[in-house]
């Protein structure tokens, strides 16, 4: 009997990419499915834009065969895709393989639209790895007309694996309500790792000389972008900080971007300067650890497709403050792990400033629900959903048990 290939298409490697493949390269393994199923990964550039990764060595971070397509550019989708080498190396590369099932990152890249549509020759069934839903405008307004040509191409794929409800049912929407959707599908990170480092005591000294405080401090760890509403939060800590003055708890905002100066413009126009500290990004081996430290991790944007990192914080045992307007609000209870709020309520989220800062017996029952509200969006159930999509298309003879549980529930 031969082999049954799988093809996972991404545009470049990232760490999460790694550890989730590996995960399911390992899953094969442990079934005994190793020999009869073969993972393979293909990369259309050598590089992502926000880390250093040389493509010749990406091999030894995987542990499936991984193919890289262009070593000229980063994988930043069509820029790197119209190199004239990389549509025929990916063209011969699924002409060679043929397989069985392909796994894209991103419906509207130009590799996940050539792996659909050729793999239709020989019955691929090809799904997209994605976290678009109906209000995220990530990159361009919602029109109808522009809803009608995402509709086009997300109907060309086969099933969807999103990270949340709202994910999987705008992609329902767009693509066909009979068509295979499953959450808690993308946007995984390693729960079991960030919960030790948040652990480690290690690292205490760097953070705090890092984040500039001593003692309990709100942390905010995001791009220095608009969308970010950075310039939103400063405004709300300055109502929160009148109201309760030498109570107040410091906010520490971390990260880079072009809304420094801005930022630090405002916070001196409220005199916060002693308050507020604007620092660069901690190294990443010490996030957890200042989450859970923190009396709660903040992600306030006005549009955000998921913001994994509400499951870096929640993973480490830190309460959320986490935007309706972000995906990853759906892992957010209110008064259990955290609170959720409209980023554009300026007043609601100074209010939930003064409630996190007074009520410290709900932040530590909030400390204590932050992991274990974690157990459900796991790397355990992501590899399972995997397995579903191949049960489900008749790849592997058992019931999905996704799909049995829907029934069971129902």
């Amino acid at each position: 009997m031969k082999p049954i290939h799988l093809l996972a298409v991404f545009d470049s490697h990232t760490p999460y990419l790694a550890f989730r493949l590996n995960a399911f390269q390992d899953a094969l393994v442990a079934r005994g499915l190793g020999d009869d199923v073969r993972l393979e990964i293909v990369l259309i550039g050598a590089e992502e834009a926000s880390y250093g990764w040389e493509g010749d060595g990406l091999q030894a971070l995987y542990k499936a065969p991984v193919t890289v397509l262009s070593h000229r550019f980063r994988g930043l989708g069509m820029r790197s895709f119209l190199h004239p080498s990389v549509p025929g190396c990916l063209w011969k590369l699924l002409v060679r393989r043929r397989p069985k099932v392909a796994f894209v990152g991103g419906y509207d890249r130009p590799e996940s639209m050539l792996t659909t549509m050729l793999g239709r020759l020989w019955r691929c069934k090809t799904g997209v790895w994605n976290d678009s839903k109906f209000n995220d405008a990530e990159s361009y307004g919602k029109s109808i007309w522009l809803e009608l040509i995402k509709s086009f191409m997300v109907a060309r794929y086969h099933f969807y694996l999103c990270p949340g409800r709202d994910s999987v049912d705008y992609h329902r929407f767009l693509g066909g309500r009979k068509k295979l959707a499953l959450s808690h599908s993308w946007d995984v990170v390693d729960n079991a790792s960030i919960g030790r480092l948040a652990n480690e005591p290690k690292h205490d000294q760097a953070i705090q000389e890092a984040l500039q405080v001593t003692g309990d401090y709100f942390l905010m760890p995001v791009r220095f972008v608009e969308k970010k509403n950075s310039l939103g939060v400063i405004e709300a800590y300055a109502q929160y900080h009148k109201r309760i003055k030498d109570r107040a708890l410091p906010l520490v905002i971390c990260g880079k971007g072009p809304q420094e100066a801005v930022m630090r413009q405002k916070i001196a126009t409220h005199g916060l300067e002693n308050n507020i500290r604007v620092v660069p990004w901690l190294a990443y081996e010490q996030v957890p650890r200042a989450s859970r430290q923190s009396r709660a991790v903040l992600l306030a944007s006005t549009h955000d497709q998921w913001g994994m990192i509400v499951n870096e914080a929640l993973a480490a045992g830190a309460p959320v403050l986490v935007s309706n307007r972000c995906g990853a609000h759906e892992l957010v209870r209110n008064h259990v792990n955290g609170f959720t709020f409209d980023p554009y309520d300026i007043e609601h989220l100074g209010r939930l400033f003064d409630v996190m800062t007074e009520n410290e017996t709900l932040v530590i029952q909030m400390r204590q629900e932050a992991a274990k509200s974690m157990e459900s969006f796991s790397i355990e159930r992501w590899i399972q959903h995997h397995f579903d999509v191949l049960e489900h298309f008749g790849i592997l003879q058992e019931e999905p048990a996704a799909l049995a549980e829907t029934r069971t529930a129902s």
